[in-house]
């Protein structure tokens, strides 16, 4: 197979436990960007949240963010393609989910927002403000999300997130399918945007714009957010500690994003050196 790109999935993936790129991994990166391979970051975050990563890696292609919803172009600060949600959507989210007392994040097109501080923002906060100023993520506290409705603030999706899973799951059971796309994103929470967008979707549109065969494709990842991008590629590959459904939904599963396994298995498909 002539492969020429590799897809990777953030959280879970391509980041360690402590929230690093593995050095191994790096060298594979540069290694398969030498032989010519196109490198793209498919993630549930927000763009500014992957900006650090990115300047690592040293990046010039497109990111696609927060599960599908756009695909954003660091180089001319452009979405380049997009389907956010509509004002009457995040509104129906965001009073439903604050009338169950589950916790809502709103992100919106150049920052993610908060109303209420939880433990999840507490620990992602203390990873922001260690992040170099030049590319720290643009995170936001506001008064209240009424703000963005009636400004006609453009909405990617609302994060919702709970530690009563069996609360979560009825909420999204509950959101009418023709309207909302929800992706379980971690244990406890749940990305939200509007119908049809996934990761696969989104990647199909980025490989269409740069004349890629999906067919030659290397994807990694290790969520339910995930099975979509897996599924679409010549070569999918699931990491080990995930969910069977998602090792399904892949060619093969490899070791843990704690282990030097995305580097091998690079080394392996790619025959680097």
């Amino acid at each position: 197979m002539s492969y020429q790109a590799i897809a990777f999935d953030l959280d879970g993936t391509l980041l360690s436990g402590q929230g690093t790129i593995l050095e191994a991994s790096k060298q594979a990166i540069r290694a398969a960007r030498q032989q010519g391979l196109k490198v793209f970051i498919v993630t549930g975050r927000h763009h500014t949240a992957v900006r650090p990563y990115y300047a690592e890696l040293g990046l010039d292609t497109p990111v696609i963010c927060c599960n599908g919803t756009y695909l954003y172009d660091f180089k001319q600060d452009k979405v380049l393609f997009s389907r956010p949600l509509t004002q009457m959507q995040a509104q129906h989210l965001i009073d439903s989910a604050k009338a169950q007392g589950i916790h809502v994040s709103v992100y919106i097109r150049d920052a993610m927002t908060y109303e209420v501080l939880n433990a999840h923002f507490t620990k992602f906060l203390n990873w922001v403000n260690r992040c170099d100023e030049a590319v720290r993520p643009d995170v936001r506290q506001v008064e209240n999300y009424q703000q963005f409705i009636d400004e006609g603030t453009t909405i990617w999706k609302v994060l919702i997130s709970d530690p009563d899973l069996e609360k979560m799951q009825k909420f999204v059971d509950n959101l009418p399918p023709e309207q909302f796309s929800a992706e379980w994103s971690w244990v406890d929470r749940v990305d939200i945007t509007a119908q049809g967008n996934s990761k696969g979707q989104c990647l199909a549109e980025l490989l269409k714009l740069e004349g890629i065969d999906p067919q030659n494709v290397i994807a990694f990842g290790d969520n339910f957010n995930d099975m979509s991008m897996l599924e679409l590629v010549g070569m999918g590959i699931a990491m080990g500690g995930s969910e069977d459904e998602v090792q399904q939904s892949a060619k093969m599963t490899i070791g843990s994003n704690n282990e030097e396994s995305i580097a091998q298995t690079l080394k392996d498909l790619l025959k680097l050196g």
